[in-house]
């Protein structure tokens, strides 16, 4: 079974992906971190979205959707079988503390 998903991030920026799996349930768990997107913002409904993806020194790596009006982010959680991913809620924009 192959499900393809088409996504427009921003007004720039569209998505395609495409997810093989053996049943459509498995297609649709492994394509849910696209399908369970509505393309605003959480913190501030913009619509202006990045999708990143960093690597620690340590070799984890972090995937997420970032807002660019007002920097919120929304990471991609692994499940444990590591085939597929789930959201997180939006966070708001990493301030370090004074001092640190």
């Amino acid at each position: 079974m192959e499900l393809k998903v088409r996504m427009q991030l921003n007004k720039n920026t569209n998505i395609e992906a495409v997810f093989e799996a053996a049943d459509l349930q498995d297609a649709i768990r492994m394509a849910g971190v696209f399908l369970d997107f509505d393309g605003k913002c959480g913190m501030c409904s913009g619509e202006d979205i990045t999708l990143n993806t960093r690597v620690t020194d340590q070799g984890f790596k972090f995937t997420e959707y970032s807002c660019r009006s007002c920097g919120g982010r929304r990471n991609f959680g692994k499940h444990k079988d590591g085939e597929s991913f789930f959201l997180k809620p939006w966070e708001e924009k990493y301030q370090p503390t004074k001092g640190a």
